[in-house]
């Protein structure tokens, strides 16, 4: 990165980086965008991949294929193209260049970069980890805090460019103007010009113009400010070579053919005198300013009839339609119908070549020029241009589009329809349920808009109402849509009134869901947001149905892929988060969390709920400092909003950590509360995840009541929906219980029931909890070797998840039994005893019942019996036992 003021030198570091690295064999893919291409979509993106994207296309998969086509405007495609498709073809092409030789991505004043091609930058950037591919980026300014996280701070080098000291800008004069100046002269111009080449080349300019000698004491005609300074070397320009640099100025892509044909035959001498002058330079066929600060000031400098002229003509000479539209726009003060439609045509081709932030602008300015009788069209643009505002991440200017239409809507449906789409933009629950409440005032008669509202009522109370209003809602919905023939309302209306049976603790309605995903897969427009196929995916990830789960999430993502809204990825990234985490595939869990919370924060959608899967797994592998700081801070976050699920959630990360690092007083003030914030709106026992901390922590601290009131309550639950999960915990949590009230063999068969729940059921960390909870309870009956082996099995489990504060607590307590651990291939004391019993034709469960073992902790051990033996079965292991005797 090379950061620094406008003029300070980056351009010339840059182009000698772009040398250096062609010398050393880079391919270069490089971009030096301006001002004017800013509100444009992929332009930057088409100057990288350059020639080399027709060889690339036919080479990515088929989504990317199409939708890195439709962006570059490459063929007819005219699918709707989600930008996060446009980023990963982009990512995957610079992957299959790498692949031949180092490539070397190169922009020049990256400020200038348009938001669709910055986001595709973005995404590539973060994702590339062993690929040779360099960056080279220049940027005015201070570091852009994207770049911290997006790259590594190992990959990143950051060089301030600052000013150049009192030599070099002598250098520079002297090599640049051929100008010699005295020594106070000179130590005067790199004062006044802070060491910046521009300004300091400037200055000198403007003294050799003077051309006279000064005298003692006389004040140096030298402007101090820039802008005065620019404006004098433009004032220079005669009005042919003013009229070129307009052209320029303007332009997406100044081309010198497109500047002459702009200008007209004025244009020759016009262009040569700019060029002569070092306002302007030709890069092949493509012009440019000398400097960006040349290019702002020319444009400054027109006038308001003279800008709208030259876009007039320009928008007769662009070669796409949405710059043609751009154009018109700029050039039409009053309003126009006509224009109004084409900047609409404009908006929507923009959005779906997924480019969301130059289809905002075009659909505002598709507003700005309808005319005031066409009442329906401006309200129904207002909602578009809105509505393409919050999907480019712009909320702030979609709520002020909204206020203003809420101010001039009619009271009816008409202000409840502004509503709606104001509350839908509101993060914080409590104000957005007021926004829906005064919409539901306002649609009185209208079944589908009613039905709309309930439903987003109901979204919103699952946040963190009671149970039962979110319910009515829901049911409200379903009826209000049933009235209307709206499919997809239908669909969505079921979807949700079935997510609540989910949470009230009625387990999956899988008859009903069935029949809502074939009605819904009838539509074009399949999957719905919230819709069934989407509820059904949520409640298979928390009802622990984790296969299914995962190719249904898989399905959607390849569906929703190609859509137009980063937030589809990002919902697709935290469900895998959370499947992959609780089947214990950690690192892939983390991987999806940080994808999820990169797509969030480009939208400015991070809210507390969404950090919870990162939050989980910084705990679970013992980031504590980074995981009590997310959760905090989402708390915090959560209090002030009204989001009670994420207050709950991030309170059990909290607990959970206190109680990892062996603490139950401090977990239980951060449990307590957690656990009782759901019971008011989650009831499903699988969702529990603060259940079993909980209970351990109570029975850890002596409030055996409690617990045994807290296991009895959700024992009866678990067993009603046959919640195996739940079950496995509840039953290692039962036996602790019995265990603290001197139960031992009630315990023992406690613990055997948690390991056969833990078999129907895939969560490695949770079943490595009851082991070693299993092992401590035997090292406390002085079942040493029962103990020791259990514990191992733990260990090594701990070990393989990477749960690096469970594994000191299962190395703790094999420390406290003593004695000494087996060799590797050695077996220990315990499975000596179970080989034995085995090889005498004993049955697992008449082994475990000799040696005080679950029928669990028999097969575990004998497993490694075999292999440390290097044996297949019982007939083996009893003939390799006789013979040794």
């Amino acid at each position: 990165m090379l950061p620094g003021e406008a003029g300070i030198g980056k351009t010339t570091l840059w182009l000698a980086g772009i040398d250096a690295a062609a010398a050393r064999g880079y391919r270069i893919l490089s971009s030096r965008p301006s001002e004017a291409e800013t509100k444009f979509s992929f332009v930057g993106l088409s100057d990288l991949l350059g020639d080399a994207a027709g060889d690339l296309l036919p080479e990515l998969p088929p989504i990317q294929q199409r939708a890195l086509a439709a962006a570059l405007l490459l063929g007819e495609s005219e699918i709707h193209a989600d930008d996060r498709a446009v980023a990963a073809a982009f990512l995957a092409a610079l992957r299959l260049l790498a692949a031949s030789a180092p490539v070397c991505l190169a922009v020049d004043d990256v400020q200038w970069l348009d938001t669709a091609s910055l986001a595709a930058l973005r995404y590539a950037l973060a994702r590339l980890e062993h690929e040779p591919v360099a960056a080279l980026l220049a940027v005015r300014g201070d570091l852009p805090s994207w770049v911290r996280r997006a790259v590594p701070e190992n990959r990143l080098r950051t060089v301030d460019v600052g000013g150049l000291s009192v030599g070099a800008i002598h250098e520079l004069l002297r090599t640049r103007l051929d100008a010699s100046f005295p020594r106070p002269t000179l130590i005067r111009l790199w004062e006044t010009s802070g060491g910046n080449p521009f300004f300091a080349l400037e200055l000198a300019a403007a003294l050799q113009r003077k051309g006279s000698a000064l005298t003692v004491g006389e004040e140096l005609p030298i402007p101090t400010n820039l802008d005065e300074l620019l404006r004098t070397r433009i004032d220079g320009l005669s009005a042919k070579a003013l009229d070129v640099a307009r052209a320029v100025a303007a332009l997406a892509d100044p081309t010198v053919t497109l500047v002459e044909s702009a200008v007209g035959r004025r244009s020759d001498s016009g262009l040569a005198e700019a060029l002569a002058a070092r306002i302007l330079e030709l890069d092949v066929e493509r012009l440019r300013f000398t400097h960006p600060l040349l290019g702002s000031a020319v444009a400054a400098r027109d006038t308001p009839s003279r800008r709208r002229s030259l876009h007039a003509r320009l928008a007769n000479l662009v070669p796409t339609a949405e710059e043609r539209a751009r154009h018109l726009a700029l050039a039409t003060a009053e309003s126009s119908c006509e224009i109004a439609s084409i900047l609409e045509d404009a908006a929507r081709s923009a959005h779906a070549r997924g480019a969301p932030a130059a289809a905002a602008e075009l659909a505002e300015q598709a507003l700005r020029l309808t005319p005031l009788a066409n009442v329906e069209d401006a309200r129904r643009r207002l909602l578009i241009a809105a509505e393409r505002h919050q999907v480019a991440g712009d909320t702030g200017r979609a709520t002020g589009l909204l206020t203003q239409g809420l101010a001039e809507a009619p009271a009816g449906v008409e202000r409840a329809t502004v509503l709606v789409q104001l509350a839908a933009l509101e993060e914080a629950p409590r104000e957005a349920e007021a926004l829906y409440h005064h919409a539901l005032a306002e649609a009185e008669g209208d079944d589908a808009l009613e039905a709309t509202i309930h439903l987003s009522l109901a979204r919103v109370m699952r946040w963190g109402e009671g149970v039962e209003r979110g319910a009515v809602h829901a049911g409200l919905a379903v009826r209000a849509a049933s009235r209307t023939d709206d499919v997809a309302l239908r669909c969505s209306t079921l979807g949700l009134h079935a997510d609540w049976h989910f949470r009230a603790g009625r387990g999956i309605p899988r008859a009903e869901m069935e029949e809502a995903m074939v009605l819904e897969r009838s539509l074009a427009e399949w999957p719905l947001e919230d819709g069934p196929t989407v509820v059904f995916c949520h409640q298979l990830v928390w009802a622990f149905e984790l296969g299914h789960a995962r190719r249904l999430v898989l399905e959607l993502g390849d569906v929703l892929k190609t859509r137009n809204d980063p937030a589809d990825e990002a919902w697709e990234l935290w469900q895998l988060s959370f499947i992959e985490w609780r089947a214990g595939n950690w690192e892939e869990a983390e991987r999806h969390a940080a994808g999820s919370l990169e797509l969030l924060t480009q939208l400015g959608r991070v809210l507390p709920p969404y950090e919870f899967p990162a939050a989980i797994i910084d705990a679970h592998r013992g980031r504590i400092d980074d995981a009590r700081a997310r959760a905090q801070g989402a708390i915090g976050r959560a209090e002030a909003e009204g989001i009670r699920i994420a207050e709950s959630g991030h309170g059990w990360v909290l607990g959970f950590i206190e109680l990892s690092l062996g603490d139950p007083e401090a977990a239980l003030e951060h449990l307590r509360p957690s656990h009782e914030l759901r019971n008011t709106f989650m009831l499903e026992p699988a969702q529990r995840l603060e259940l079993g901390d909980l209970l351990e922590a109570l029975i850890a601290v002596g409030e055996l009541d409690k617990a045994d009131e807290v296991l009895a309550t959700w024992q009866k639950r678990a067993a009603a929906l046959d919640r195996a999960w739940a079950l496995a915990i509840l039953a290692r949590c039962r036996a602790l219980l019995l265990a603290a009230r001197g139960d031992l063999e009630g315990a023992f068969a406690s613990f055997e029931r948690a390991l056969a729940e833990h078999a129907r059921s895939t969560d490695p960390f949770h079943h490595a909890r009851t082991l070693l909870a299993l092992g401590r309870t035997q090292r406390r009956a002085k079942r040493r070797g029962a103990a020791r082996t259990t514990l191992e099995e733990a260990l090594a489990a701990f070990e393989r998840l990477g749960a690096p504060l469970w594994s000191e607590q299962a190395r703790a307590e094999l420390a406290r039994i003593g004695g000494r651990a087996a060799s590797r291939g050695e077996l220990t004391e315990a499975e000596h005893r179970i080989a034995a019993l085995v090889a005498e034709g004993r049955t697992n469960r008449e082994v475990a019942a000799a040696l005080f073992l679950t029928v669990h902790s028999v097969e575990t051990a004998l497993t490694r019996v075999y292999g440390k033996l290097g044996v297949r079965s019982r007939a083996e292991l009893a003939h390799l036992l006789a013979a040794k005797t």
